[in-house]
């Protein structure tokens, strides 16, 4: 999109001084008329109204409030800009109403800083090369809790996860736009939500639901209970977000889990200014807006009654996850993440891995301030845009020797997380001038600028969980912190879908990089894990040009610990090229031979007759041989749109048996079990015999 500013006179800079002496009068003030007077006493306020007769006549018949919000424009010397050309534009009354009714919103939004004038001011603040950080602030070694090896210590964790998981609720934005993704709709053309992306076959939210349903299997398994996870959805307006989001769920019926289950929170969308502090325009008297970033979460689970919600369901802690990372249910992460967070009672936690180069994301680090009589100490994330202020004299060897990756993969109390709310809405503040927009000046010569919104960190609200220490703090105590992170293995932690894959470009941050990892982490499990002999895994240039040695695609009610899924299937080869799709929950496949395709699939869908679907699939000693993939139609792997010469399928029906041992399945079959039927196969002398029973 292009947006138009017209630029301003004089130097931001300048009124960062008047700016911050207003805001501190009108936080004082004790009414919206109050706060009127308090304007008028700005000698630019009245000269500017003084000079402009259809601005004094608009205030004339204004209310109190859309009589300060213009005034406030008029402060920060916006005016002239929203202003521009007033009395010619069309519809100018019915634009003004609009304009009126999105600055309300905004100036109610961030009225912990001071509404539309607080917004612009900590924009310009953080604009100014000249403002500098804190001098008694010191960016210490981040401590962790590894979880990189399947030790005791790691199982202790998940066990403690495990058993707590009913304590727990899920926190998911999903308030992001694809155009960055290439995602759009065919028929409109207007960009869709991130969270529709087709990731495997399904949208990304269908797959992170997937993960969700996955823990709650397991705990089904081990505890014979069942529990449904309350989830909190945060979207935004932008770009119809929200109404996409709400139709994914009315389409799939919430994905069986109940509307009650889950609580829709709704982001503000906040004014671009551009580099040289000027307002952007989307057309004449309509601001340029863009969602106001994820740090505004904690402000609107207590606005939108979030927080209330999750209290409803009994839950302690939330597990905050971001739709665009679908590794980040894999394995033993979630749960060991959830068991840490139980066992000394933490505040809030972040995941982190190791730092990999070129990409763009935050720093965890252990914060310490100097005060007059001790230390404060918390775990915290310095965001990339940042990164000059604090990093600027270190090497890349000495930042990734010292600190971890953030993920965005985030654990907080909810007690503690409300209280931490109400005294910062909006934690770390920053701003990413990524956006272009094209300035005019009066003489009507265009330029190109940067501009950005001023955005809020959701993992920063880590900075109201601060300890405090009378000496510095040792080793041995920073386990004892509110805060605390675990260091996951990069492979199985993150790999964004940001960003749409350009050939001859590096795929970081690309579905393809993604998908990429996925299989990685399939050929992990599979040959460490399973013992199955395996194809080699190609390089990631290999796989570009290629194509995978294999592909793998297994429901996380399988698991998802791996310790699970490799007593479910152990043992065998899988050869090059072949395929392994398992979409059912219970499965024994022990040395399996497959040159091919082989998918076994179940409808997991509960129903009112059993909690879960109890359908399983047992292969002893089984070969697999069929042409599988066809190599040369336009498969895409990555949405699983692909194209077959010959398979093994095996459909199970609900609660049915399916059991087959030392049997040779060669070219394509189809294998239907009815429900709460069980199946035999026996082969003898080269003769295949199926016996089917009630159960």
């Amino acid at each position: 999109l292009i947006f138009y500013v017209l630029t301003i006179n004089g130097k931001y800079i300048k009124m960062l001084k008047n700016l911050d002496d207003l805001l501190k009068k009108l936080k004082l003030a004790s009414s919206t008329i109050k706060k009127n007077q308090i304007l008028d006493e700005m000698p630019n306020v009245l000269k500017h109204i003084n000079s402009h007769p259809f601005l004094q006549k608009i205030i004339k018949d204004a209310s109190p409030t859309d009589e300060y919000l213009i005034k406030s424009l008029i402060a920060i010397g916006q005016a002239n800009n929203i202003f521009f050309n007033y009395e010619k534009t069309p519809n100018a009354s019915k634009l003004l109403n609009n304009l009126l009714e999105d600055l309300e919103k905004i100036d109610k939004f961030y009225i912990s800083i001071g509404g539309i004038i607080g917004y612009h001011y900590h924009f310009l603040e953080l604009l100014n090369p000249k403002v500098k950080i804190k001098t008694n602030l010191s960016l210490l070694k981040t401590p962790f809790i590894d979880i990189t090896k399947p030790n005791k210590a790691t199982k202790e964790l998940v066990d403690i996860g495990l058993k707590n998981l009913d304590k727990f609720a899920f926190i998911c934005p999903l308030g992001g736009s694809g155009d960055r993704l290439n995602l759009f709709d065919p028929k409109t053309k207007k960009p869709l939500a991130v969270a529709t992306l087709n990731f495997l076959g399904r949208t990304l939210l269908e797959n992170l639901i997937r993960d969700i349903q996955g823990l709650e299997y397991l705990y089904f398994k081990t505890f014979n209970k069942e529990i449904i996870t309350p989830i909190v959805i945060m979207t935004s307006d932008t770009k119809d977000n929200h109404k996409q989001i709400v139709d994914i769920f009315e389409k799939t019926n919430y994905f069986n889990r109940g509307k009650k289950t889950f609580h829709f929170v709704k982001q503000l969308s906040s004014p671009l200014i551009a580099e040289d502090g000027s307002w952007a325009l989307k057309a004449p008297l309509t601001l340029a807006l863009k969602p106001s970033g994820h740090g505004a979460l904690w402000q609107l689970l207590e606005k939108q009654k979030g927080f209330d919600f999750l209290k409803k369901f009994k839950r302690e802690k939330a597990l905050i996850r971001q739709i665009n990372n679908p590794i980040a249910g894999i394995d033993n992460l979630q749960l060991a993440f959830m068991g840490a967070s139980f066992q000394d009672k933490k505040a809030f936690g972040f995941v982190s891995c190791r730092i990999k180069e070129g990409v763009k994301e935050g720093i965890n680090v252990l914060k310490e301030i100097n005060e007059k009589d001790g230390y404060l100490y918390n775990i915290s994330n310095i965001e990339y845009t940042d990164f000059h202020k604090h990093f600027k004299d270190l090497s890349f060897s000495e930042i990734t020797s010292n600190f971890l990756a953030n993920t965005n993969i985030l654990i907080a109390d909810l007690e503690e997380a409300k209280k931490a709310s109400l005294k910062n809405p909006l934690p770390g503040l920053t701003i990413n001038l990524k956006t272009k927009v094209f300035s005019k000046n009066k003489d009507g010569k265009v330029t190109k600028l940067k501009a950005g919104r001023l955005e809020s960190m959701m993992q920063n609200i880590s900075d109201s969980f601060q300890d405090f220490r009378k000496e510095k703090i040792q080793k041995v105590d920073v386990s004892n912190l509110k805060t605390f992170l675990i260091l996951s293995d990069r492979k199985k932690t993150i790999s964004t879908t940001k960003v749409a894959y350009e050939e001859g470009k590096p795929p970081f941050e690309t579905p393809v990089q993604c998908y990429f990892d996925v299989i990685s982490n399939y050929h992990d499990l599979l040959k460490n894990h399973s013992n199955i002999k395996m194809p080699k895994m190609p390089s990631i240039d290999e796989y570009l040009i290629k194509g995978p040695s294999f592909i793998c695609d297994i429901n996380p009610m399988m698991g998802p610990l791996y310790s699970i899924i490799s007593k479910k299937i152990n043992g065998g080869e899988i050869a090059y090229g072949s395929e392994l799709k398992l979409e059912i929950a219970e499965v024994i496949i022990e040395n399996l031979y497959l040159n091919g395709s082989l998918l076994i699939e179940t409808n997991l869908a509960k129903t009112k007759k059993n909690v879960y679907n109890s359908a399983r699939c047992i292969l002893k000693n089984i070969k697999v041989k069929n042409l599988g993939i066809d190599k040369n139609a336009n498969n895409n792997f990555l949405q699983n749109k692909i194209k077959r010469k010959e398979y093994l399928k095996i459909i199970l029906g609900e609660s049915s048996e399916f059991y087959a041992n030392n049997v040779e399945f060669v070219n394509t079959h189809e294998i239907i079990v009815p429900s709460f039927h069980k199946m035999f196969i026996l082969q003898e002398n080269n003769k295949t015999t199926y016996k089917v029973e009630k159960i």
